[in-house]
């Protein structure tokens, strides 16, 4: 009798056990990681160059992107004319690699980071650098593209080094 029991409660251990929801994965932070690190990449070149179709197609369709000076552009359409306005007030613009600073992973599909480029941008003729730190919100597309569905820059002109004191 007593092994009827035992049997009964394994049973129904084992019935609990096979019926509970299964947790799904954790998402991979490191492909996320990569994956991200390369599209901010390409955005950034899209920049350098100048290719203001290249920049907007990063984004969302209903991105949202905040210059530094609080210029909004809502859409990709949007954004493709305020990269493109963005672009006449620069000759040429130069880049260091992105750097990611933070990753928070969200989902399979969510993440939001923290980045910095540094570069120099030419401006009527003189040469300035630039250190832009930047959060961006980012959704995987149904194509598995990850893009920008929000962005907030606080790029800055880097103040230029002060000459050594001569003694």
């Amino acid at each position: 009798m007593k092994s009827y029991r035992t049997a009964g409660l394994i049973s129904l251990l084992a019935l609990v056990t096979a019926c509970a929801p299964k947790q799904p994965p954790p998402p991979d932070a490191a492909a996320i990681r990569t994956a991200i690190v390369a599209q901010a990449q390409k955005g950034l070149d899209g920049i350098v160059s100048k290719d203001a179709a290249a920049v907007a197609a990063f984004f969302t369709d209903d991105a949202t992107w905040i210059l530094p000076d609080a210029t909004t552009f809502k859409g990709r359409a949007d954004i493709q004319k305020g990269a493109a306005a963005l672009f006449a007030s620069f000759e040429s613009a130069t880049a260091a690699p992105v750097r990611l600073d933070r990753l928070v992973v969200i989902s399979d599909s969510e993440a939001l980071t923290f980045m910095t480029n540094s570069g120099s941008m030419t401006i009527k003729g003189k040469k300035q650098t630039y250190t832009n730190p930047f959060a961006d919100y980012w959704k995987k597309g149904a194509d598995g593209v990850w893009r920008i569905a929000y962005e907030v820059n606080a790029e800055a002109i880097a103040p230029e080094a002060a000459a050594p004191a001569r003694h």
